[in-house]
């Protein structure tokens, strides 16, 4: 390959560590931005040091996962000496993030989701990251997915070098900082788990403080036995949640339609023109057969209308077994979120109020014969 092709140009130092032994510059190569990590000075033609980055590159690697940042290359810089190419992430640390206030419960979800994602594929692969922080989970600012970085402190069965306790003393796990334990992937399930803290604490999210406090149990074979298990158990507590705000949301609007019928005067207008058209894909089979059982029971029963009390309490009861009934057809909390759920139910409640108010109509006819 002619030497050309490999230069590296506008190579701007963007990270020094405090207290290990890389840095971290940010340069141009084919017109696209990369970053190439390197050894401090100091520690330039160090065995030790110059074997702990290579070590980091031959991790990295092997690694091709979406939510986490790719090795590209091995390179040497007169400058700079051995260096590891990186994928530039186009974002903001989690640490960053969190400061600035911009997480949300939808977020959260998302990023304990896409962070268990990657740790179990490291997992699969005998990697324990052994430093997972904020300060190592990128957020990009296009779509805000994580990128999971630096490897400086990973370990896995091939290597023996570097395998004394390491990493941050918040996020660490208790037995890491032991020389006579072996670790294992619940070292990372410990330090993901004070992460998930961080987040319950400024959401107020008891569930999320839940999970937290089962991935930091000091013993560790309390904690959960994989990051597909906290993905689990965080998913499920967001599911009880949903289903708590869906079984609000569903009083609220059975609420407002009795309140509607409430209003209603004797004589009521049946003009088709001031109704939407109603068809099958509108209100299916189920509901259609409901709102005819229903409304055909109250013509039967004419006392409905002298006792309001009853008439009001019939209408209520169809208004809940028809949400109950149209629910079975979006059967996952995001699905009812959408504007097509809001639009069909929308209809649907028009629908019943139109056929409650002709039946209405029709008995108190009857009666005045």
């Amino acid at each position: 390959m002619p030497e050309e092709t490999n230069v590296f140009s506008d190579i701007q130092e963007i990270y020094s560590s405090r207290s290990g032994y890389n840095r971290l510059y940010r340069c141009q190569r084919y017109g696209k931005t990369h970053i190439l990590k390197a050894l401090l000075p100091q520690y330039m033609g160090t065995a030790f040091y110059e074997q702990a980055l290579k070590k980091e590159f031959n991790i990295g690697f092997q690694l091709e996962h979406p939510h986490i940042c790719r090795t590209l290359g091995w390179e040497q810089i007169p400058s700079l000496g051995h260096c590891i190419l990186l994928e530039y992430v186009d974002g903001i640390t989690l640490r960053e993030f969190l400061d600035q206030g911009k997480l949300t419960q939808p977020l959260a979800a998302k990023f304990i989701r896409e962070m268990c994602s990657a740790l179990q594929y490291l997992h699969s692969k005998q990697i324990i990251h052994r430093d997972l922080k904020p300060d190592n989970i990128l957020i990009t600012h296009n779509g805000n997915n994580i990128k999971l970085i630096d490897f400086s402190l990973s370990d896995c069965d091939d290597y023996s070098i570097l395998k004394l306790p390491a990493g941050t003393r918040y996020y660490i796990a208790p037995e890491a900082l032991r020389t006579d334990v072996t670790l294992d992937l619940r070292a990372d399930i410990y330090s993901l788990g004070m992460i998930i803290a961080e987040m319950a604490k400024l959401l107020k999210d008891k569930h999320l403080a839940a999970v937290s406090r089962k991935c930091t149990q000091q013993k560790r074979e309390k904690r959960y036995a994989s990051a597909f298990d906290v993905a689990n158990a965080v998913a499920h507590s967001h599911r009880r949640t949903y289903r708590a705000i869906a079984a609000v949301a569903m009083v609220a609007v059975v609420a407002a339609s009795f309140f509607f019928l409430m209003q209603q005067k004797k004589e009521i207008p049946l003009s088709d023109t001031s109704y939407p058209v109603y068809g099958n894909q509108v209100i299916n089979t189920h509901c259609r057969h409901l709102l005819e059982v229903t409304c055909r029971k109250l013509l039967n029963n004419a006392d409905s209308l002298t006792d309001k009390q009853s008439w009001n309490a019939d209408s209520l009861r169809l208004m809940t077994e028809l949400k109950q009934m149209f629910d079975k057809e979006y059967p996952l909390p995001d699905l009812q979120q959408t504007a097509a759920y809001r639009n069909r139910w929308q209809s649907l409640q028009q629908e019943a109020n139109r056929r409650l108010a002709e039946t209405y109509q029709l008995i108190s006819i009857a009666k005045n014969r």
